[in-house]
């Protein structure tokens, strides 16, 4: 297997035996045959043993204290589902489903009573990660978290911010939000 250390290794290809090495990091047992389980470099750790696949974009995996953009995907009365889309900072979009849930609790300072005062299905939120596990927790509290592109409950159309509220000049219609004060702008920014 040296031939192949260094080298580009595509999901299936052998790295290894089990008596050579243990299963690393991008790689996986079956039969006592260590295979890729992913695009990647090869490399082997010789004081530990193992055969690992290092990917060359690696997944972006979120953290607490992270700030995420999602789609708001689903609400009921106490709680919105969030579909995560981005790490802000990061210039990789999240690799797998993931999502994250948003309690009436952690939308706002103020009194909230209903998810529909603040989030419509479709609506692109800013927002912090309080918890990974054993489920993503999040929070739009502060001034800079929330709606970032809202749309039309009618038309579906992208909504304008007005002081407080979202305006569709199609229907003419006023729309209430937790607006992030960034509304319009997603921040890219590298950490």
């Amino acid at each position: 297997m040296e031939e192949l250390k260094d080298k580009l290794v595509v999901p299936g290809d052998k790295v290894g035996t089990h008596e050579e090495w243990m299963p690393g990091e991008g790689t996986y047992e079956e039969s006592g045959i260590i295979y890729s389980k992913t695009f990647g470099r090869l490399e082997y750790d010789e004081d530990r043993l193992e055969a690992n696949v290092r990917p060359f974009n690696p997944v972006t995996e979120v953290e607490e204290g992270d700030i995420i953009y999602g789609t708001v995907r689903n609400k009921r009365k106490s709680i919105a589902t969030v579909d995560i889309a981005l790490v802000e900072g990061s210039n990789r979009g999240i690799a797998m489903d993931m999502e994250g849930t948003l309690h009436i609790s952690k939308i706002s300072d103020d009194y909230t009573e209903n998810i529909e005062d603040n989030y419509l299905k479709g609506d692109v939120v800013r927002a912090k990660v309080t918890q990974i596990s054993p489920s993503i927790q999040l929070t739009t509290i502060g001034s800079d978290l929330g709606v970032v592109r809202g749309y039309c409950f009618n038309c579906r159309r992208g909504m304008e911010r007005t002081r407080d509220t979202l305006y569709c000049s199609y229907c003419d219609r006023r729309e209430r939000r937790k607006i992030s004060n960034l509304y319009g702008h997603i921040t890219l920014k590298s950490k």
